[in-house]
């Protein structure tokens, strides 16, 4: 694990003179398509910015655009083939455009990108924020593009345009992985851990707040090597494994005009009490952990190389609710790993229960080349896998209505990211998906305060509290 600049926001190319540019439509136009993990959000975002920086126009992925751009996931079969998919998609909206594919694919398996767009600029991760130039370089060889576009920058100027950040933005403090589990690509793909200075995050997370950002996820591939690894010393508040993480969510959580800080995953086994104490305690992070538990016994542990037990995480899981009795438990399992039998099976079933989780993500296994587990013995039958999925999505629908039913009659709030007609749409501070229904007129990244009726199977539904403050969007 190193400590590393990683890029804050990549800035254009000084040297043009900045002047007014007026008509948005004659600006060259790109499309985003965003597959996987949250640490590929905030890649994503990031190359929207500099594409914005250097006079981009941001339009849906359906529509007809200069240059496509795919951030791909290949942590299971799935994900690589809605890759392939979108980068056929995008071939199909525009056969003139300049397709650009990069993220965990790309740098997996290339070539199965080159079958569906032989001409698409490929990168892996460690290339991502080259995309932008070089998908320019890419478009300077149109008939007549490099003239156009000589004359938008010179309009546009070189510094550093604003764009508006969502409701909810992501923050990466950490990327890639030094651990080996064996059913695990991201190591390979996303290469060693490395990680952000506090300042350099604190700087950022202050920008996003700026640019509209409401809530920010805090997020990384391994996140539990942010902290003591970046400077060597431990914080003077405290001497625990989490102390510098702590110390920098809690003043992430300070910046002015923030509401709302969520934590991403955290490896099961790296939580100690004072993580747990300070999501749960500190007024503006939300009462909710995400620990990956991925199989619920010790032998297919084992066999996945994690790094606890049953015994470790259901620990950690039971001391989550004595610090935080309502506060939102979500985890990731795989199911059909190599080896693992039907009794193995039962043992995560045993467990999701006695954790009481709030939700669950069902993968079922895939297989990966290149990695430890592609090689082990006795892979499950597609069929059996397809059962125990089934089975363990059943469990999963009952904890999430078990864990909502205490919101029921009770008073919340959501941070809006959807509104159809007079419904809203977003999430709890708990990670609950609400519905509810308005009287008054709201924008999105409002949070609206209301009171749950109903779980309809997915998430609570309810009606806004009449004159309850409304928290604005500045």
């Amino acid at each position: 694990m190193t400590s590393s600049a990683i890029t804050l926001f990549p800035q254009t190319p000084a040297g043009l003179t900045r002047g007014a540019f007026s008509d948005a439509s004659r600006r060259p136009t790109f499309a985003l398509y965003t597959l996987g993990c949250k640490v590929n959000q905030y890649d994503s975002h990031q190359i929207s910015r500099m594409l914005t920086q250097r006079g981009f126009r941001r339009v849906e992925f359906r529509e007809v655009a200069d240059l496509y751009v795919i951030d791909t996931c290949t942590v299971t079969a799935e994900a690589d083939r809605k890759s392939r998919k979108a980068a056929g998609r995008a071939r199909r909206n525009n056969a003139d455009a300049v397709v650009a594919v990069t993220g965990c694919a790309a740098a997996y398996a290339a070539d199965q990108f080159q079958r569906v767009a032989p001409d698409a600029l490929i990168l892996n991760n460690a290339r991502k924020f080259e995309l932008p130039d070089l998908a320019i370089q890419r478009l300077n060889e149109q008939d007549n593009w490099a003239q156009k576009y000589a004359v938008l920058r010179a309009q546009i100027g070189s510094e550093p345009m604003p764009i508006a950040t969502r409701e909810r933005a992501v923050l990466k403090i950490q990327d890639g992985c030094n651990h080996k589990c064996s059913y695990c690509i991201i190591p390979t793909v996303r290469g060693a851990s490395v990680v952000k200075s506090r300042d350099a995050v604190v700087a950022e997370a202050r920008i996003l707040v700026a640019e509209g950002a409401r809530e920010l996820t805090v997020t990384g591939v391994s996140m539990s090597d942010w902290g003591s690894a970046e400077r060597g010393v431990r914080s003077a508040e405290s001497r625990g494994r989490n102390a510098e993480l702590c110390s920098l969510l809690r003043a992430i959580s300070t910046i002015e005009g923030l509401e709302r800080v969520r934590v991403s995953s955290l490896d099961p086994a790296d939580v100690d009490d004072e993580f747990l104490q300070t999501i749960a305690a500190t007024p503006k992070i939300c009462p909710h952990i995400h620990l990956a538990l991925q199989a619920g016994s010790a032998t297919t542990l084992r066999r996945m190389r994690r790094r606890y037990t049953p015994e470790m995480f259901l620990k950690a899981a039971r001391r989550w609710r004595e610090i935080r009795p309502d506060g939102g438990l979500t985890t990731d399992i795989i199911v059909g790993f190599p080896g693992e039998t039907p009794e193995d099976f039962e043992e995560s079933m045993n467990l999701a229960r006695g954790a009481k989780f709030s939700a669950i993500h069902v993968f079922p296994y895939s297989p990966r080349a290149g990695t430890a587990a592609a090689d082990l013995p006795d892979h499950v039958a597609p069929m059996e896998q397809a059962r125990r999925v089934d089975e363990l999505l059943a469990l999963a629908k009952n904890l999430s209505r078990d864990y909502a039913a205490q919101f029921l009659k009770n008073d919340s709030g959501i941070l809006i990211e959807k509104i159809e007609d007079d419904f809203a749409e977003g999430l709890t501070p708990h990670y609950v998906k609400a519905r509810v229904c308005l009287n008054q007129k709201f924008q999105q990244g409002d949070i609206v305060n209301f009171r749950a009726q109903s779980w309809n199977g997915a998430e609570l539904e309810g009606k806004e509290i009449e004159g309850a403050l409304r928290e604005l969007r500045t």
